[in-house]
């Protein structure tokens, strides 16, 4: 835990990193027909691109990974299929971030088996040590990313983190203000 450092964005953020790997989509002549989110991280970011880029077409997939901050499961696995028929498809698939790089390999060979003509993908943000190169992203960072959607989990998580770490737990807000945290997420969401 000392020596996991955080990345901490807001919603300006994702919105600015959302239009930066829009523009290198476009700059590239990529045009896709349809945009795939990948379920939780991919949704904001896969909304904001679909607006970006008017592309119109939004499906989405779920694939579970990670079960906590730092944590994940054995391997990736597909939780909610494809909502969509792309056969023949140019596909842009847009998930928050290439981590380990294992879920985007398992998504890139699921959609290319379901028949589209074409398939790239999109992150906010790449990590040197992934086993993945997303086609498109906005930065390559090395630390834990907080993302303005997940408040609730980070909090708890760190929290839970931080105790099991030694942290005297009245110290642990003020580590959490330090990490990016609002005195009313810490209030909210805090489970000590």
């Amino acid at each position: 835990m000392a020596d996991l450092e955080f990345l901490f964005l807001s919603w300006d953020d994702v919105q600015r990193l959302s239009e930066k790997v829009s523009d290198l989509i476009m700059d590239s002549g990529y045009k896709p027909d349809l945009i795939i989110a990948i379920s939780r991280g991919g949704f904001d970011p896969a909304r904001i691109m679909s607006d970006q880029l008017n592309i119109r077409k939004l499906a989405s997939l779920q694939i579970i990974y990670y079960t906590g901050l730092n944590t994940r499961k054995e391997e990736p696995e597909v939780l909610f299929p494809l909502n969509a028929q792309i056969e023949g498809l140019k596909v842009l698939v847009v998930d928050d971030v290439s981590d380990s790089g294992n879920s985007l390999i398992v998504v890139k060979k699921y959609v290319e088996e379901k028949g589209a003509s074409e398939v790239k993908l999109a992150t906010l943000h790449h990590k040197p040590w992934s086993k993945f190169m997303p086609d498109f992203y906005a930065e390559e960072v090395d630390k834990w990313i907080i993302y303005p959607w997940e408040p609730r989990e980070s909090v708890i998580e760190l929290t839970q983190m931080l105790s099991a770490a030694g942290m005297d737990k009245s110290m642990i807000p003020e580590k959490l203000r330090e990490i990016g945290f609002s005195d009313q997420q810490i209030k909210r969401y805090l489970e000590i």
